[in-house]
């Protein structure tokens, strides 16, 4: 068993930019943001615990009720996916999850539990709480985008053409996004 003291002092803590959407956000809301999280690499703290070779999940719980299960394959195959304690070089809001939340590339906050009490390592899947209700299983981020600044004050004159610079977002997930293509008037 670790305490969030031995968490923060006996592992080594490292920073990454992360997105989060709630599965009920669109860009553009309150639902989705990006910052710097500060945590502990949970492929670092299993390799530590000598987990028992039948195991196959943790089973995560909340001091609100919630509670969820991860593959513990996902956990070996991916090095992002952190125990977290700071935002922004701050401890964790109350709100966001103090004192302790998980971090998964990809999926929505729905599978990713804050205000974590326990982590139970188990050999059997459990459904968690929003899968037990009937919502998505993987929970996986959808490729979402809003053009939110249109330029028309800034109109470019290039050759026959008049150019308008507009901007936006566009997320999706840990898959990344290659590129963004926008048609206007059903042009090319």
């Amino acid at each position: 068993m670790q305490s969030l003291n031995s968490l923060r002092n006996d592992f080594s803590s490292w920073d990454q930019f992360v997105t989060l959407s709630c599965i009920s956000g669109r860009i553009g809301t309150t639902l989705i943001s990006t910052t710097m999280w500060t945590g502990v690499s949970l492929q670092d703290l299993l390799a530590k615990a000598e987990v028992r070779d039948e195991a196959r999940y943790l089973f995560i719980t909340s001091g609100d009720g919630f509670y969820e299960t991860v593959d513990l394959d996902l956990i070996a195959s991916d090095a992002r996916i952190m125990l977290c304690y700071a935002w922004d070089g701050n401890q964790l809001p109350v709100d966001h999850g103090f004192p302790l939340r998980i971090w998964i590339p990809d999926p929505y906050g729905m599978k990713q539990p804050k205000w974590i009490t326990a982590i139970e390592v188990i050999d059997e899947y459990r459904e968690g709480y929003w899968v037990e209700r009937n919502w998505d299983e993987v929970a996986q981020v959808k490729t979402n985008s809003v053009i939110d600044t249109v330029a028309v004050d800034a109109i470019i004159e290039s050759g026959l053409h008049r150019l308008v610079p507009i901007g936006g977002i566009a997320f999706s997930g840990a898959r990344g996004i290659s590129k963004v293509e926008i048609r206007v008037n059903g042009g090319p």
